[in-house]
């Protein structure tokens, strides 16, 4: 599942700018006309930052787009070096959790090649930014904790917590080994969200119309899948059936895989481990050079 990220191709060009808050018309030192709705009280972001950002587009009054609705959660956005004339990047600094802010851009006034499909000169693009908040992994990580225990709670589900992070419920013991990294594993799956909605599944054809029912197949531990797959399976013998609870961090992360899976989201998947095949071990690292 690929990411939507039809809303950054805008913001890429131009960036955000805020010099200052207040109200009415101002313009950034390029000349960029903006207007601030809100002033945020929250922690100025920075260089290297992470900011959770909702966009929404209009090309006049012409709505084209909200994040929102499209996405189902906020953008995140690495605060950067501005990379060209026409990228503002470096005004994000400017900006604080919590700030509204509409960019009113001339389309003419874009380098041709940067300027959107559906405008012609004398259109104004305007691309209002607000501000959620900062991402954080640590924080991240201890709300993904409080929600699978509230999940595993109202759920009744006994789980234990691997090393790496995944808590899995075993509901059916198998038989023989573990799969080794590299070996190839056939998974019956279905995945879906703490609220409850599925969102995939290889044995419902509503899922993936048109396609066969059938498990899918990987080489383990090779990063074919989420981490939360491979450290999840790693530790099921062949005809297990069990289910994993996978924080954000183990699964799609802060980006989520929109428009089905939201940003920081933890996801739960059913699983039975059908079969497993003996793959090629890794190869070995190679011995240090004498000297070097």
């Amino acid at each position: 599942m690929k990411k939507n990220n039809q809303f950054l191709v805008a913001t890429a060009a131009f960036g955000f700018l805020l010099a200052s808050c207040g109200t009415g018309v101002k313009k950034t030192p390029g000349g960029i006309e903006y207007i601030v709705h809100k002033s945020g009280s929250g922690a100025q972001l920075k260089l290297g930052d992470t900011a959770l950002v909702n966009v929404t587009q209009h090309i006049n009054d012409s709505l084209l787009g909200d994040s929102r609705k499209m996405v189902g959660a906020a953008i995140p956005v690495l605060v950067a070096k501005p990379q060209s004339k026409y990228d503002l990047m470096e005004g994000i600094a400017l900006l604080h959790e919590g700030d509204s802010a509409t960019f009113i851009i001339p389309w003419d006034s874009l380098p041709a090649q940067e300027r959107p499909p559906f405008g012609k000169a004398g259109d104004k693009l305007k691309i209002t930014f607000a501000v959620e908040n900062k991402y954080s992994a640590a924080a991240q990580k201890e709300k993904d904790e409080k929600v699978i225990k509230e999940y595993l709670d109202k759920n009744k589900i006994n789980a234990t917590k691997n090393a790496e992070g995944v808590y899995v419920a075993v509901t059916q013991e198998g038989t023989g080994s573990t799969p080794n990294a590299g070996d190839t594993v056939y998974v019956h799956y279905t995945g879906k969200l703490t609220t409850g909605k599925v969102f995939d599944s290889s044995q419902d054809s509503t899922m993936r119309p048109g396609m066969p029912l059938e498990p899918i197949k990987f080489p383990i531990g090779r990063g074919f899948v989420i981490k939360g797959w491979d450290a999840g399976l790693s530790g099921l013998k062949k005809g297990s059936k069990a289910t994993l609870v996978i924080p954000s961090v183990l699964a799609y992360g802060l980006q989520g895989s929109p428009p089905v899976i939201p940003g920081n989201s933890v996801l739960v998947f059913n699983v039975e481990l059908v079969d497993i095949k003996a793959g090629a071990p890794a190869p070995a690292a190679a011995a240090p050079t004498p000297g070097k």
